[in-house]
């Protein structure tokens, strides 16, 4: 078996391991462990966060894969690197912050 052939098996076998565990977590663990408002809470979580997540990255995983080769010294891809870990969390952090006083007001009002 080819190098390729012998990969994609292995891929293919971790990419069905891992949906077993997850439907074995969404239909059986969720619903008989968690309550149902819990239970809403967490799927609304998770599907804002798989939303949320390119728009919050800026593109950080494309620039690093096309910039990183540019630069020579370890001094210079160190603070590149710095820099794509940084930027993201700058501006998620405000607005997470911005999101959890405006939803501490709008229940307030309702």
């Amino acid at each position: 078996m080819g190098i390729v052939a012998s990969q994609s098996l292995k891929n293919t076998i971790t990419t069905y391991l891992g949906f077993a565990i997850g439907a074995l977590n969404t239909l059986y663990l969720y619903v008989f462990f968690i309550s149902d408002v819990h239970y809403g809470l967490i799927s609304f979580m998770l599907s804002t966060a798989t939303i949320m997540m390119p728009l919050m990255a800026f593109g950080v995983h494309n620039t690093i894969v096309k910039f990183y080769s540019t630069f020579k010294t370890k001094n210079s891809l160190n603070s590149f690197l710095t820099l794509m870990l940084f930027l993201p969390l700058s501006v998620i952090i405000p607005i997470g912050i911005i999101g959890v006083v405006a939803y501490d007001n709008i229940a307030d009002i309702l």
